[in-house]
């Protein structure tokens, strides 16, 4: 699989070409984006928040700037009767996160194999950010998109990196070694037969709920869906200091069992 093959993988390479375009030119131009998914979306709001000395070119096409200005606003409330989760703050407090997860679970999961198999999925994902990514900000964006039938949801941390985190614990890994270790569910303590928790929650994710995912790390990359998972090494322009997890779902109708799918 190309990595512009992927839907996700294509809006994960809109990013690295508008953030590198600002960084050469002081200025972002969204003038002529015709969309936004929470794949590029998320990292450029945190981009932008970031990078306060780049200017921005705001979307030429009235519904975009809408949307755009909408999602940026970083507001913590949310209204299950709307299609979206705005980009929001993970709490440093592993005990507040429920308030910023439900919104997301329970507008979603009507329609992606239940409530307990999305719940699970996306608790793990944030579980590991609180037990491995030592960050010190890290959001959270979700779209539900009727007419395509599917949702994606994108979470991003500024942490060490996965395979930062192996480091830290004495494995010396290349980025892509890391990503793949992660998936295959190797510990970062020496001591512990459960790592990042990665491999079960993608299980379940692609085989299960048949979506598709991208894992961005430093300089390793990883698309993976129920057929084929595919590594990459990312250049310097594409990669990405923390870890940004994105994931497309499909709609259906079915409930999804979780323990067929996690060990």
């Amino acid at each position: 699989m190309e990595f512009k093959e992927s839907g996700l993988g294509r809006e994960y390479l809109k990013l690295c070409k508008l953030r590198n375009n600002a960084n050469n030119t002081g200025k972002l131009n969204l003038s002529d984006i015709n969309w936004f998914y929470p794949t590029s979306l998320l990292p450029l709001g945190i981009f932008i928040k970031e990078e306060q000395e780049i200017s921005v070119v705001p979307p030429s096409d009235p519904d975009v700037l809408s949307y755009y200005n909408i999602i940026t606003e970083s507001r913590s409330e949310y209204s299950t009767e709307r299609t979206y989760l705005p980009i929001v703050q993970i709490p440093p407090s592993e005990h507040q996160r429920a308030k910023i997860l439900e919104p997301v679970i329970y507008a979603n999961s009507d329609k992606i194999g239940g409530v307990n198999a999305f719940a699970y999925f996306v608790g793990e994902i944030v579980d590991n950010v609180y037990q491995h990514s030592k960050f010190s900000t890290a959001y959270i964006m979700a779209q539900k998109y009727p007419a395509k039938r599917f949702t994606e949801v994108s979470i991003v941390d500024g942490g060490i990196s996965i395979p930062g985190a192996f480091e830290n614990a004495g494995f010396e890994f290349e980025d892509t070694e890391a990503l793949s270790k992660a998936i295959n569910g190797l510990s970062t303590k020496r001591d512990k037969e459960r790592g990042f928790g990665l491999g079960s929650s993608i299980k379940l994710l692609t085989k299960g709920l048949c979506g598709e995912c991208l894992i961005v790390s430093r300089e390793g990359g990883l698309i993976m869906d129920n057929e084929k998972k595919t590594l990459y090494k990312m250049d310097s322009n594409c990669m990405f200091k923390g870890t940004l997890v994105s994931v497309r779902v499909p709609f259906q109708d079915r409930e999804v069992e979780i323990y067929d799918y996690i060990e």
